[in-house]
Order: C-alpha cells, then structure tokens, then sequence
C-alpha cells in the first residue's frame, strides 16, 4: 500500500496531507537528480577517439543549487512544524457528538478546543498500555480491554499511560502514533467523522509478544454508545457481585464454625 489508511479524523487528515506533500517532493527530487546525472553523463561522456570532457563549475552555479536545496529544505520543515502544530490541537464536537459530563484536559501535547456556549465537550479517555493489551477508562468509571467504543462527530482525548515499558499507541485513519510511557503523562486525540471499526496495534517493541498487542476503536451512534456504556457498566457490576459472592462462599465453606480454620498441633 503507497499511502496511508483513508482518514476519518481531522488531525488524521492533516498528517495524511502532509505525507502526500512529502512524497511528491521527494519523488521531484529523485527524477531531477537522477535527469541532471544522466544528462551530464551523456554530455560529458568519452567516445571513440575523442576523450571525455572535463566537467567544471563556477561558484555561482554551486551557490545557486545549494540555495535551492536549502531553500526547499526550510519550506518542508516550515510546512512540517505547521501542520503537526495545527493537529495538536483538539477541535470541539460536532453537532451529532456526545455532550460529556466531565472535561479533563490539562494536558502537554494536546490543545483543548476552546468551548463557546453551547459547545459539546470533549470526551476523555484514559488508555492504560500493559504487557500486552490496552485497557480503557471512561469518565465514569467504566473500562473495557482491547476495544475502545466512541460516538461520532465527537472530540475524543486520550490520555496515554503505561503501567510497566513504553507502549506506542496508532489507530491508522484515527492519528498519529503516540507513546504511552511509564511515570509520564501523554496523549492524542481523534473526532471520527464516520462510523466504523478501526483497527492498529503497538509500534513499539515493548517485549516477547508485542507483536499481538493489538487495539480496535469502533466507532457508533450517540444513542448506542450510551446503551453501550450503561449495559458494560452493568455487566461489571454483576461480575464483582459474583466474584464478592463466591469469595464469600468459598471462605463459609473452609471454615464453618466461623473460627480459625487452622488447629493448633496436638
């Protein structure tokens, strides 16, 4: 595949321009080297009875080519630097987005978009990178492993984090990659325009079995992600009840009489 997935977030969008602009200019620069090469080799090339030429240039002439190099060079890492710098910054919701109840931005790498009355809040998220699986945190305090469920036409900003080496999270199509690092606060964001299934994995070498430390954003309705979020919320719930429960069970059992269920030594 020449270029990247097809983007679905404006940040997305941006670096996808960028890599198209520097494609087509290195492509330039391949094809006028290499024709200036081929010209000046059959221009000054030996032939029968008569010896090659020798090439000379005057200073001008290398003070112009070097200005030119150097003058593409500034305007690539000037374009560089703007469009890393505008997808840094978070824009707001969109009309369909969701209207979160909690705004927790403070934050190096990401600008929040600034609110106006009336405006959706972002939705944050904190993503937990483990030897070798993401674990996802939403604002109240529901988590899901693997796969991360967001609305639509919503500011998503996640907050990376790592309990153990450095993991790289990159969601092709979503943003950029990113490293969640021990001890170190990070993150990204994304607003999907479409809905849909997105899948990425680490980058980063972060142990034996890096290679299967995969991730899926699947990205839904409003109404369905708020179904989705009270019905995880739900079943958590009833599987610390039956855990708590059999815990309890399994301790009635061991000990019956309610005392110390070890007996001292004859």
């Amino acid at each position: 595949m020449l270029g990247p997935e097809t983007a679905n977030s404006p940040n997305a969008d941006d670096l996808n321009t960028l890599y198209w602009v520097m494609l087509i200019v290195g492509i330039a620069l391949v094809l006028a080297i290499n024709a200036a090469l081929i010209a000046l080799v059959v221009r000054y090339r030996a032939e029968r009875g008569r010896r090659a030429r020798r090439l000379s240039s005057r200073r001008p002439a290398q003070m112009l080519v070097g200005g030119a190099f150097a003058g593409l060079a500034a305007m690539i890492f000037a374009l560089a630097v703007i469009v890393t710098d505008s997808a840094s910054e978070a824009e707001k919701s969109g009309p369909e987005g969701l209207q979160a109840s909690m705004l927790r931005t403070a934050q190096r790498n990401v600008e929040p978009p600034a609110l106006g009355e009336g405006d959706a809040e972002p939705l944050v998220v904190n993503a937990s990178g483990q030897q070798w699986l993401w674990r996802y945190e939403y604002p109240d305090g529901t988590f899901s492993y693997y796969e991360l469920v967001v609305p639509v036409d919503t500011t998503v900003i996640l907050k990376l984090g790592s309990t153990d080496v450095v993991h790289r999270w990159w969601v092709p199509g979503l943003s950029g990659k990113f490293d969640a690092v021990p001890g170190q606060s990070n993150q990204t964001w994304f607003k999907a325009e479409e809905t849909g299934t997105f899948d990425g994995q680490s980058y980063q070498y972060s142990g034996a079995s890096y290679a299967v430390m995969r991730t899926r954003v699947r990205v839904v309705g409003v109404a369905e992600y708020e179904a989705w979020l009270e019905q995880t919320a739900t079943d958590i719930q009833e599987a610390q009840t039956f855990v708590q429960e059999q815990v309890a069970k399994d301790s009635r059992l061991a000990n019956p009489a309610g005392g110390d269920s070890t007996e001292a030594p004859k």
